[in-house]
């Protein structure tokens, strides 16, 4: 039942968005032209920047594991990053858990462990996506003021809630490092969830290391700006001209619109970069038609972002003999060990 609920509100948000989407373009048919126009080598640039993006993340992935066991087979660590989008794409968006069973089961260590690694992997990446607006904000937010007021809401309340936001990763991050540095509250655990709690808190052991919290961070931001280029070069691949710098706006404004729970985030993603690119960057767009011109763009982006990783995803699924079913079953699993305290049974 739970699952179904998940897959009616994704549709019911889906609609809501789509029927947004739809409402504010003129002209689908000049949307659909724009989106064909595509320049490929552009294109084929952003796809390098996809490829190098995958990779980055499953390099992070086995640094946060690092000291949880030496020697992480790098192909599992690639493979079960891509798994992780294709099983995202389906609410209620278990890919990291998922995939953590996977990557333990394969490896043979605590999957509790490899579950608190990829949790960690969220915070940072929200982390680096608040830094890299902050900076944004202080050089550049001056040199693409909104043309409109609703951008300016837009930016007033993209700022209020990232400044929460980071204030908030801050703090939780610090105390986290804290408590991982000290072992006397262990004692306070119950016995019966003892194991797991620990089994847990392994995944955070990367935190010990100097060095690795170094590479985990600067991989962090590294990955957040390989996404912006990515974006950069996409949006280039429609426009004769557009400012990388400008494109830090629109990676933030659509990593909310991919947090919508929508179906792989269709819908919320088009949303806010179509925000971008019409009440900041008017100035870049046709002066006849830039609605229709902003929608075919940000449906190519989401296009060309999406589908090859998804692919990609599937056949490495595919290859590992996982059906849908399979996935189903361990997501329930991976339910039930929350409630046991065998946290190193997978």
């Amino acid at each position: 039942m739970g699952r179904l609920w998940h897959l009616v509100i994704s549709l019911v948000l889906t609609v809501f968005i789509g029927y947004l989407v739809y409402r504010g373009v003129p002209d689908w048919g000049e949307a659909t032209r724009v989106m064909l126009k595509a320049n490929p080598l552009w294109l084929l640039s952003g796809l390098a920047f996809i490829t190098l993006h995958m990779v980055m993340r499953a390099e992070r992935w086995g640094v946060l594991l690092s000291h949880t066991k030496k020697g992480i087979a790098w192909k599992n660590l690639l493979t079960l990053t891509l798994v992780k989008y294709v099983i995202n794409v389906i609410p209620p968006r278990v890919g990291e858990l998922v995939a953590s069973l996977l990557l333990a089961r394969k490896e043979k260590i605590p999957a509790a462990s490899v579950v608190a690694a990829s949790l960690f992997e969220r915070i940072l990446d929200m982390l680096a996506v608040v830094v890299l607006f902050g900076f944004y904000l202080l050089f550049f937010a001056h040199l693409y003021m909104p043309n409109s007021d609703r951008g300016e809401e837009i930016i007033l309340a993209v700022r209020r809630h990232s400044i929460l936001v980071f204030l908030v990763l801050s703090v939780g991050i610090g105390i986290l490092t804290l408590l991982l540095r000290s072992s006397r509250w262990h004692g306070c655990i119950p016995g019966p969830i003892r194991r797991l709690v620990l089994s847990f808190v392994d995944g955070f052991r990367a935190l010990h290391s100097a060095s690795a919290v170094a590479r985990v961070l600067f991989l962090s931001v590294a990955i957040w700006l390989v996404i912006t280029a990515q974006l950069w070069c996409l949006t280039l691949a429609y426009l004769d001209d557009f400012p990388f710098t400008g494109t830090l706006l629109i990676m933030a404004l659509t990593v909310i619109g991919v947090a919508i729970p929508t179906p792989g985030g269709v819908g919320g993603f088009q949303f806010f970069m179509n925000l971008a690119l019409i009440h900041f960057f008017a100035a870049y767009l046709s002066g006849q038609d830039p609605r229709s011109q902003a929608a075919g763009i940000s449906n190519g982006c989401y296009i060309v972002s999406m589908v090859p990783v998804i692919l990609v995803g599937l056949w490495f699924l595919n290859r590992e003999g996982l059906t849908f079913g399979r996935l189903t079953e361990l997501t329930r699993e991976a339910g039930a060990s929350r409630h046991t305290h065998d946290g190193e049974r997978q």
